[in-house]
């Protein structure tokens, strides 16, 4: 009798196992899905527009341009849709797709100089709010529509979302002047002490669009996408733009700069003018804040070494008198271009630096009344900037090639 009650009694068990682990109830095949590279923000005055670019998987597997069939065939697709919401844009994209929009693969956000300056505190809420868009997307501006961005095609890259994304990450490793902003980091940016933030901008150079296949006839392209400025926030909203100089400026204020190119200029025994072109491979900043009688400074110190990579002056390398006056260049050079990009700043009325994060640090009592207005603060507040710079190679030669035909025309 007992065994027959404990085999019914697991015999319940199992049964409810079973129910509870159906499987895959919610599931959605990949043939139902559109897989999203890359999402346009736009504002026709009234309401949101939405764009997507769209992959085409049988175009991507065939090659550029090219179906299953050999015909031409885009890799991707553009579309938008409007709503007075985000939200409602992008849930009207069930009435023209038999696909339901895939954000997973998202790589990067366009959002137009329109949306930027309006704000885009909804947009930063749709990522944070929902669990399909990821906040690890980049954020980048334009100053014409997101969508006609979306719809140009890449050299050397069939996904041009794919392609916009390995563009800033490029740009932040390998000159540091622009930096790539997830959506995760602009809202932290945005809700901290300084409630600034910056993006790079990105545009169309060129005199016509590269939006259809004809364009890959030629072996050159009538336009191509590139990085420009760097756009500033306040308050969710774009105030303006730095240039790229300026943009260098806050990456080493911020300690971003992981390599980039200083250029100098030269003047050799003979009298001749030229330049010198080092590459900083290492470098590190620190911003400290100053309270003195009352009043607040700050002191940037950057330590930085690098290459030689570039020298048409007749130049002895061998002579440390010379490379001292190098290494000084650069370095004067480093100090003008944070000057320059920490009086832009204050001019905006906009701290990208991360110097009230470090003024409510150091000085949490003082912060308290700094807070109330903190721009008006920031304004004030003198930067000193202490800089050194150290060759730590010369390349392959100690002399430059100028150095040696000016030797050989005197033989």
């Amino acid at each position: 009798m007992k065994s027959t009650i404990r085999s019914a009694m697991m015999a319940v068990v199992l049964l409810s196992l079973c129910i509870m682990t159906t499987g895959c109830w919610n599931r959605i095949e990949l043939n139902e899905l559109a897989i999203t590279s890359a999402t346009g923000v736009d504002w026709d005055g009234h309401n949101w527009v939405m764009s997507y670019q769209v992959l085409i998987p049988s175009a991507i597997s065939a090659g550029i341009g090219t179906s299953g069939s050999g015909t031409p065939q885009s890799p991707v697709i553009v579309y938008s849709t409007k709503g007075k919401s985000i939200r409602e844009a992008m849930m009207h994209s069930f009435s023209e797709s038999p696909r339901k929009l895939f954000y997973a693969h998202n790589r990067v956000v366009i959002i137009s100089e329109e949306v930027a300056r309006r704000g885009f505190n909804e947009l930063l809420d749709v990522y944070f709010r929902n669990s399909g868009p990821r906040e690890t997307v980049s954020m980048l501006v334009t100053p014409g529509t997101a969508r006609r961005v979306l719809e140009q095609f890449m050299q050397l890259q069939i996904i041009p979302g794919e392609g916009m994304k390995d563009i800033i990450l490029s740009e932040a490793r390998n000159s540091s002047i622009l930096p790539n902003i997830p959506v995760y980091q602009m809202g932290m940016n945005l809700t901290g002490d300084a409630k600034s933030g910056v993006l790079p901008e990105i545009y169309i150079s060129g005199k016509e669009d590269t939006s259809t296949l004809d364009s890959f006839t030629h072996t050159t392209i009538p336009s191509k996408l590139k990085l420009g400025r760097l756009a500033i926030m306040h308050n969710d909203r774009m105030i303006g733009w730095m240039n790229r100089r300026q943009s260098l400026g806050v990456s080493f204020l911020r300690g971003e700069v992981k390599q980039t190119t200083i250029v100098t200029p030269c003047t050799d025994e003979q009298g001749h003018r030229g330049f010198d072109t080092f590459v900083i491979q290492h470098s590190s900043t620190r911003l400290k804040p100053k309270l003195t009688g009352g009043k607040l400074s700050y002191t940037a110190k950057v330590d930085a070494s690098g290459v030689l990579t570039e020298s048409d002056c007749a130049q002895n390398l061998y002579k440390p008198d010379i490379t001292k006056k190098m290494e000084s260049k650069v370095a004067q050079q480093i100090q003008q271009i944070l000057k320059g990009a920490w009086k832009q700043g204050q001019q905006m009325g906009a701290d990208v630096f991360g110097a009230a994060e470090k003024a409510h640090r150091k000085y949490p009592k003082a912060w308290k009344q700094w807070s109330k207005d903190w721009n008006s603060v920031f304004a004030e507040t003198p930067l000193e900037v202490q800089a050194q710079f150290r060759i730590t190679r010369m390349g392959l030669s100690n002399k430059s090639f100028q150095y040696l035909t000016e030797k050989d025309k005197k033989g």
